[in-house]
């Protein structure tokens, strides 16, 4: 008769005494970081980030060489804060008072994102009582589709820091540890406006868990006022003295396009929500007074889609624990309110407030499940019956590690479509024909590699943006889709700079032009 080996919950497994549960996520977070800092780097160095990294790149920048937060692309304000109260961006600044570098950037980004499993491994492990359990969700948040998206976007995204400080406050509060939860809270709301939203959702989520007052009370309190305050309030501090906005008064109309008179008379960020109401107040009593369009509007076939993505990848387990997946609500709605299409996909920037409580809800979820069957097989559920069960969780990040490849996993995907490096030669090529101190309008994926520098403008500009003709030179990839939409409607930027006799062409090759106002000194 065989001995029957069983694995240790707590150091290893069987016949293999030192992979313990520690040693293995510690396994996961460096192979996570160490691949996603290669890919994210070669696409840098690749040239194939877009412009948000300038505008995520610059404010760090800037402010260590004492202009605060700074931006340069829009024409009413000169500061980040003037788009948004985002002071997620801090944590960055003494990495890259370091090693100035993108690169840094790249990296540190990683690293936090990395950082989150600890988190998660606990809140895991404590709901399972196993360890490996533990590390089987903590590999799911990492192979989680989304998180790899966002390990590879433009860094440094001021919203990762909120991202990290959510899942350790998650782990407070379940640990009924007041002054910790508070003060994570209160720094995780500072890194944009948005998350003030999921403080509120921390707040409900403590009242239903009947927690003491102070634990749902006060993060809802706070997080309402510091979300009123800083999109009516704060953010308009910031707006450059020539700009004068203007409150508008607009009816409710789901087809309305905000561009037409973004940033308009309130925050930024607000005014992307022009179609439901010109405030605050008016969006909130157009949805309760419009409720069949807005359900309409919410619920269409591509957000659907979205919806089944961020939930479904994570095999739909968030959606056994709707009490914790409530801490997903608000970004949900507001991606879901949104007309701009950015906003419900899985691998932009807005849904890295999503990941925490959707992976928290997939741990209660799967918790949940298992004590159902258990249940229904006659079982009492029991300690015993978890930590027996925490192997069968390895099939999750199974799952969710093999949806990156029909989803197109970014790592992979900057390995296998880079830009040739023939290409690249001669953008660095023409790049160092451009002054540092120049005032430049470059295309998306060139501008990256622009900076440092204080005043780089984007092409194609909207109104709201400083124009091609402000800038000394424009760096330009007739590629860009950007530069396409222009042209089908009518604005052939490329055209009109070659025609115009106040410019030149310096260099051109590949698709690739550079111009030098003529009023410039010539490079030599």
């Amino acid at each position: 008769m065989l001995r029957q080996e069983t694995a240790n919950p707590t150091t290893g497994v069987a016949g293999v005494a030192w992979l313990t549960p520690l040693r293995t996520l510690n396994a996961l977070i460096a192979l996570f970081s160490l691949g996603l800092i290669a890919a994210a780097s070669f696409k840098y160095s690749r040239w194939g980030q877009g412009f948000d990294m300038v505008d995520f790149h610059m404010p760090i920048w800037g402010t260590l060489n004492g202009d605060f937060l700074l931006v340069s692309r829009y024409n009413f304000t000169d500061t980040f804060m003037g788009l948004d109260v985002a002071l997620g961006f801090l944590p960055a600044i003494p990495f890259y008072a370091l090693i100035p570098s993108a690169y840094t950037l790249v990296a540190v980004q990683v690293l936090l994102l990395a950082s989150a499993a600890i988190p998660v491994y606990l809140i895991a492990r404590d709901r399972f009582q196993q360890p490996w359990a533990g590390v089987a969700f903590a590999a799911a948040y990492l192979l989680y589709p989304t998180t790899q998206f966002m390990a590879m976007a433009g860094p440094f995204q001021p919203r990762v820091p909120a991202l990290v400080l959510f899942f350790w406050a998650f782990y407070f509060l379940e640990r009924r540890k007041l002054w910790p939860y508070l003060a994570l809270l209160v720094t995780a709301m500072l890194a944009r406006t948005d998350a003030a939203l999921v403080v509120v959702a921390f707040g409900m989520v403590a009242a239903l868990k009947r927690t003491r007052w102070a634990f749902a009370v006060l993060p809802i309190v706070i997080g309402l006022a510091y979300f009123y305050l800083a999109i009516t309030y704060i953010t308009p501090q910031f707006y450059s003295g020539n700009f004068q906005p203007e409150r508008v008064e607009l009816p409710f109309d789901l087809s309305r396009d905000y561009n037409a008179i973004w940033p308009c008379g309130m925050s930024p960020q607000a005014c992307y929500y022009l179609h439901l109401g010109g405030s605050l107040g008016d969006i909130a009593r157009n949805i309760l007074t419009h409720p069949i369009e807005v359900l309409f509007f919410v619920f269409q076939p591509d957000k659907l889609i979205y919806l089944a993505l961020m939930l479904g990848s994570l095999l739909f387990l968030p959606l056994f624990a709707p009490r914790e997946l409530l801490l997903a609500a608000p970004i949900f709605a507001i991606n879901l309110l949104s007309n701009r299409i950015y906003q419900y996909v899985i691998s932009e920037q807005y849904q890295i407030l999503v990941i925490p409580g959707v992976t928290i809800a997939a741990i209660y979820g799967a918790a949940w499940l298992w004590e159902q069957l258990q249940q229904r097989a006659g079982e009492p559920p029991n300690r015993a019956a978890f930590q027996q069960s925490a192997m069968l969780w390895f099939l999750v990040p199974l799952f969710v590690g093999l949806l990156n490849i029909p989803l197109k996993n970014p790592a992979i995907s900057a390995f296998r479509n880079p830009e040739s490096a023939e290409r690249v030669a001669l953008m660095e090529q023409m790049k160092a024909r451009i002054p540092p101190d120049a005032m430049v309008a470059a295309t998306s994926f060139l501008a990256p590699h622009l900076l440092p520098r204080e005043e780089l403008f984007y092409i194609p500009g909207g109104p709201m943006h400083h124009q091609v003709a402000e800038a000394e030179y424009a760096f330009i990839d007739t590629r860009a889709s950007g530069l396409r939409a222009e042209a089908e409607r009518g604005n052939d930027i490329v055209g009109r700079l070659r025609t115009d006799p106040n410019w030149q062409i310096i260099a051109e090759a590949d698709d690739l032009i550079l111009f030098q106002r003529m009023d410039v000194t010539p490079d030599p």
